[in-house]
């Protein structure tokens, strides 16, 4: 990059999520480089998409599912056009767009970046290199965590070509919630007071009803820790296809179980969290976990790191959260119960989930890892 002039980049999704606002923001706000944001405006798999207006430059890009294939011409349409320097795609193996959009692109001269969860665990000679092959399409690969960087590089990408840039939601709108409920301004209750017994230990999870997230594991978790005379009520936050049979389930077990149903207002959600004893999610997970610890709450999860998400990594065991044996529901029962009897001091793990995000996991870090992605790739060679 040379002089004041900026770097004008663009950044393709199928659809913006509505929890990416934030680091779309903070990638506006960058100085050195202009965005413009491609995706579709519309809901995706029960999620609601990110307002257009959050940004400058939102382009609206269409794209049609074939299976589980997708293309979107605009992936293809931008590699063409004279107005990008570089161009930042979400890397995913089965956007057929991607792949003809990047080799195009390098032809065309414009430096190629994938937004990407990257590797995620040991795989097969035959997935390694096609995986390899797939990221070999650009000249930088920016993936969310050390242990996925680690994995590329044992795996024989180069290590030159793969950035850790974390993950983030909107950590300055948990601080302001967490300033007023500390401060007793926040009309939200918490969901301790919709239970018969709300003086027991309170346990929550965030997120769609789905058969991979593993809430089964939980109830029956909760049903073991009952029969040992330690009952614990559980709050679910989300909605999905699986709630009709957590229903039954926890009422067959006669559970204390509140179900909220899906929820965006973080001015429920954040007390809820910031109020549980745990948030726990049985299955694998992703941005929970960083949604749990910028409200001070530790976060117990399965220890299968190779059926995990990338942020998996933001928990520290015994710190900030702790983990149970794969698919445990037994284990998973005696880490809930030994958090609530041996845990650090709750102010200690609030300050200690707190202070992770603020130093890594955050809208401004993953923004400014971006643009120092960009701008190094744009100044290097090919």
């Amino acid at each position: 990059m040379t002089g004041s002039r900026r770097l004008r980049v663009a950044v393709v999704y199928h659809v913006w999520p509505h929890y990416r606002r934030a680091v779309m923001q903070a990638m506006d706000r960058c100085a050195g480089i202009e965005y413009d944001f491609y995706g579709r405006n519309a809901p995706y798999q029960g999620i609601e998409p990110v307002d257009p207006a959050s940004v400058h430059r939102f382009v609206d890009a269409p794209f049609w599912m074939f299976g589980p294939f997708m293309w979107q011409f605009a992936a293809f349409r931008v590699a063409l056009s004279r107005r990008y320097a570089a161009i930042i795609y979400l890397a995913d193996q089965h956007f057929i767009a991607t792949w003809l959009g990047a080799a195009l692109a390098r032809l065309t001269g414009k430096r190629v970046l994938f937004w990407s969860h990257g590797w995620l665990r040991r795989e097969s000679a035959i997935r390694r290199r096609g995986r390899n092959a797939f990221h070999a399409l650009a000249h930088c690969v920016m993936v969310y965590s050390r242990r996925s960087r680690n994995l590329g590089i044992k795996g024989g990408f180069d290590p030159s070509r793969v950035r850790v840039i974390y993950n983030s939601l909107d950590l300055t709108e948990a601080d302001r919630v967490v300033s007023e409920i500390e401060a007793g301004t926040l009309p939200s209750a918490s969901p301790r007071a919709s239970f018969d017994e709300p003086k027991r230990p309170l346990l929550v999870y965030t997120g769609r009803l789905t058969r991979q997230v593993r809430l089964d594991l939980l109830l029956d978790a909760a049903d073991r820790l009952a029969l040992r005379g330690r009952p614990v009520n559980i709050a679910l936050l989300g909605d999905g296809p699986e709630r009709a049979v957590l229903e039954a389930d926890a009422a067959r077990r006669d559970l204390a179980v509140r179900f909220y149903g899906a929820c965006y207002d973080e001015e429920i959600i954040g007390p809820a969290i910031y109020h549980a004893d745990i948030v726990v999610a049985p299955g694998k997970i992703g941005l929970s976990a960083i949604h749990a610890l910028m409200y001070g709450t530790p976060v117990i999860t399965h220890d299968d790191f190779d059926r995990q998400m990338p942020e998996v990594e933001a928990i520290e065991p015994g710190r900030t959260g702790a983990f149970f044996h794969y698919g445990a529901a037994h284990d998973l029962a005696r880490a809930i119960a030994d958090w609530l009897d041996n845990a650090p001091a709750r102010a200690a793990v609030r300050v200690a989930a707190r202070q992770s995000v603020h130093e890594r996991w955050n809208p401004e870090t993953q923004a400014a890892a971006i643009e120092r992605c960009v701008i190094e790739t744009c100044g290097g060679s090919a």
